[in-house]
């Protein structure tokens, strides 16, 4: 698939980003990396997805503009691929869709999650398509979230559970004519490294494809 990846903003993408590119042009993808995201106000139809490893907010400078919002938008409710990966979702805070695009996710100010450390992911649905080929369970170490805003009629395969409460952590979704995915797992590079992440990404893209 010929995808672009876009990144950057407050987190460890300059872990994250490096090992996400080289698996996935490990496995045949195509990447047009992009930190600026100045790819969604111009002509998308070349990218078979989007991939969002990345945080946009004013607070960093580098939130999406009007141009970049609509085309983005378009892109996915035209029939465009999306897959959103870990808080990305929390991206334009005050662009409430964001979370209908993505189907939800990380609210900031609001959201929260146990300290970084390990975990013990389930996977709810195994039939589910991006769970094929993955632990029914597995232990990681990353960021189990919680408290996120979760859109009416997603599908969650794969959650977390955390003081008794199961907490979502995979969902494929549809806006509009588009196919998304998220995976909220991902939050270092070592969590990227992590042999059933990739797999899950992996699956995601071919999902989507």
């Amino acid at each position: 698939m010929n995808l672009l990846l876009i990144t950057g903003g407050n987190h460890p993408y300059e872990e994250s980003t490096p090992v996400l590119q080289e698996f996935l042009e490990e496995a045949g993808h195509s990447i047009t990396l992009s930190e600026s995201a100045n790819e969604l106000s111009g002509d998308l139809s070349a990218f078979d997805a989007i991939v969002l490893n990345t945080l946009r907010q004013e607070a960093t400078d580098n939130d999406l503009n009007d141009a970049q919002r609509s085309g983005f938008e378009s892109y996915v409710s035209g029939g465009g691929s999306l897959l959103s990966i870990h808080i990305s979702a929390a991206s334009c805070p005050e662009w409430s869709q964001t979370k209908k695009i993505t189907g939800g996710g990380w609210v900031l100010g609001e959201s929260w999650h146990p300290p970084f450390g390990w975990f013990e992911v389930t996977i709810a649905n195994p039939s589910h398509s991006i769970a094929a080929g993955v632990a029914t369970t597995f232990w990681t170490y990353d960021e189990c979230y919680c408290g996120l805003d979760i859109q009416p009629g997603i599908d969650v395969f794969m959650h977390g559970v955390v003081e008794g409460d199961i907490k979502p952590l995979g969902w494929t979704h549809q806006f509009g004519q588009g196919k998304v995915a998220n995976i909220a797992l991902g939050h270092a590079g070592s969590s990227q490294q992590h042999p059933q992440f990739q797999k899950l990404i992996l699956n995601a893209l071919n999902y989507l494809s």
